[in-house]
């Protein structure tokens, strides 16, 4: 009897494009059993302990696009991510030029999952932010140059912060 993950591992090793959250729950699971359900060579996972590390590193990396997807509504950023400080259990982003901040739970990381795959006829790449619960609270997705490709430097960094061989 194959599971409900088997099944998914195989349709997206078919098809590895699509929007998680939907894929996750139309299998009822949750997102980063998701990802982890995509083929092997698309993704990397790290403790949620390297949170403070990586998101003080991602606002030196120039403009990226950061989403919040809560089911029913897509939020989207594109600019610098914002710089922050802990205080009050919180990362505390600090407004940028363009009015981008907020307040991140200091505990709320469980896991990072860095993901590498096709998504509308295009390579992307992001950063997956991953609650106890296997929600992703946060998406960073790296930027592109004036081709539409990812940005050489920012997928250096990528492949540095992910150990992605």
């Amino acid at each position: 009897m194959t599971t409900v993950l088997d099944q998914l591992k195989k349709q997206l090793a078919e098809n590895p494009a699509g929007i998680l959250e939907n894929i996750a729950k139309e299998h009822q699971v949750s997102v980063a059993d998701t990802i982890r359900c995509l083929p092997e060579d698309m993704w990397r996972e790290l403790d949620g302990s390297h949170f403070e590390q990586i998101i003080k590193e991602i606002p030196e990396w120039g403009a990226v696009t950061t989403i919040a997807n809560t089911g029913d509504m897509i939020f989207e950023v594109s600019g610098v991510f914002p710089r922050g400080t802990f205080a009050r259990g919180y990362y505390n982003l600090k407004k940028t030029e363009g009015g981008f901040s907020g307040h991140i739970k200091e505990d709320a990381c469980h896991a990072i999952l860095f993901l590498k795959r096709p998504f509308f006829s295009k390579l992307s790449a992001s950063i997956n932010f991953i609650n106890a619960d296997g929600d992703c609270y946060l998406k960073i997705f790296l930027g592109r140059d004036e081709e539409g490709k990812l940005r050489a430097d920012q997928l250096e960094k990528f492949h540095a912060l992910s150990d992605w061989a």
